[in-house]
């Protein structure tokens, strides 16, 4: 454990892993720099007058330098006593911050390249699995921080090396769900490592797994700009979802069966798709909830909000949007009903904004409203238009226009928050540095594009500041 004060107190570069331990209202966040840090953060309920608090929500606790390359993934286990997490340099290490005696994060073991994800049944699991670009899943023992299983990622397709390579990882007691660049699902039995199923669907890399509380539902997020739903009965995927425009990065959700999703992609777009009480997926509600500046790294949920980590240095807290009453829809569109593809609808009136103890849930404006899929027929596609104003082309028409069509303009969905309700600030840190011909000085530039001198051997005496460059 390292002293630091408050103020300095900040990830120096990307967050690339979440935790959040809710019984003492802790986040941890792990980055780039290979440090873990440990933040007090209330779950506080903010009327919509404050959302801007004039003082942050949250406090340092403390941090640990606990790689030396890239923390790609941190989960908590063993009743939140132990966060464990997989870096960059191969390794995978355990850190217990409430022991008696506080010891520094140690290596239960390592993979023979990159480790890129964890995955822990919950948080008072005995055990966690790690998956590295070595093609290899393994399970760890926390009680003996020692390997108890190993599973080999053999893949059909031979032609690409990093095929095998683990990208995505979920667990509960009965399944353990991977996914990397073969766009393969594969479901694995944790306790004898055989491989139980898989799904073939995606298109390109799967970055993140969830898994229902009942084991019968995996949602998968890829790079191929989908998020799937797969069934372990009927051993398909029964629904694509495409509400988002880049790489789907990360999933998050703490729904028993999966029907409240939150999923953030390459472009910093979070969506939140509401799936209770739909007959059909189509039917569903999905919001653009917010948008961020970098492509969203992971997403922590509480039961009010949810963090963000990016591919800047910065974490922000977001506050959370009740979907329970529906749409707020103008009045031409007032009894305007969502039929799914299989014949099923319902309508988006004012009666459906009340919730069943009498109190009425805020709607979401419409502008923040997600088409779910491609099939789903809500929001209403605008017709096509010919370049004659005067005439409208019906998109279903199977007449072929003797003049051109000018497509309708697209105009991206609107997000729900537009200010973070809290923000743990990061600093700027080194990301490329130069080794002189005299071996003694190095130039380096950080984020924020500052180029700075250092001598090596009166590094301690100060440093050398030169002018900043585009």
């Amino acid at each position: 454990m390292l002293p630091l004060p408050n103020a300095t107190a900040g990830h120096r570069l990307g967050v690339n892993g979440l935790a959040v331990d809710r019984d003492r209202s802790i986040l941890y966040s792990a980055g780039r720099d290979g440090v873990i840090y440990s933040w007090n953060a209330p779950d506080e309920i903010l009327p919509p007058a404050k959302a801007q608090p004039q003082s942050p929500l949250h406090s340092y606790r403390q941090h640990v330098q606990a790689h030396t390359h890239w923390i790609n993934d941190i989960v908590l286990a063993n009743n939140n006593e132990a966060l464990i997490s997989g870096s960059s340099d191969n390794s995978v290490k355990i850190w217990r911050p409430h022991a008696t005696d506080p010891t520094p994060p140690r290596i239960m073991g390592s993979h023979s390249d990159y480790v890129k994800c964890l995955a822990s049944p919950g948080p008072q699991a005995q055990w966690v699995a790690s998956g590295g670009l070595d093609k290899k899943i393994r399970v760890w023992d926390l009680h003996r921080a020692e390997q108890k299983l190993e599973i080999q990622n053999v893949t059909e397709n031979t032609a690409v090396a990093d095929k095998g390579s683990i990208y995505a990882l979920c667990a509960n007691e009965n399944l353990l769900v991977s996914g990397g660049p073969e766009s393969v699902v594969k479901v694995w039995d944790p306790r004898s490592g055989k491989r139980v199923t898989k799904f073939i669907g995606h298109t390109d890399n799967i970055r993140s797994v969830i898994i229902s509380q009942d084991s019968e539902t995996i949602m998968t997020g890829s790079s191929d700009q989908s998020i799937k739903i797969w069934s372990m009965t009927a051993g398909r995927c029964l629904h694509t979802l495409t509400m988002h425009n880049d790489s789907v990065w990360c999933l998050d959700s703490d729904h028993p069966r999966l029907s409240i999703v939150y999923s953030g992609d390459r472009s910093g777009l979070v969506a939140k798709t509401d799936l209770r009480g739909a007959a059909d997926v189509d039917d569903g509600l999905s919001i653009s909830l917010l948008q961020e500046h970098d492509g969203i790294c992971k997403i922590a949920s509480t039961p009010t909000s949810l963090w963000t980590a990016t591919t800047g240095s910065s974490i922000n807290r977001w506050a959370d949007a009740d979907t329970a009453g529906g749409v707020q829809l103008p009045d031409s569109m007032r009894n305007y009903r969502i039929g799914g593809t299989h014949g099923r609808s319902r309508t988006l009136s004012a009666s459906q904004n009340a919730a069943p103890n009498g109190i009425t849930s805020p709607r979401i404006p419409m502008a923040s409203v997600l088409r779910i899929s491609n099939t789903a027929n809500f929001p209403p596609i605008p017709s096509r238009v010919t370049t004659d104003r005067s005439m409208s082309i019906i998109s279903t028409s199977t007449r072929k226009a003797s003049t051109a069509f000018v497509e309708p303009e697209v105009v991206p969905a609107t997000a729900l928050q537009s200010q973070p309700l809290d923000t743990i600030q990061g600093q700027n840190g080194l990301i490329k540095h130069i080794l002189l011909n005299d071996r003694r000085r190095v130039l380096t530039i950080d984020t924020a594009g500052e180029v700075m001198m250092w001598d090596l051997i009166r590094v301690s005496s100060g440093v050398m500041r030169y002018a900043s460059i585009c």
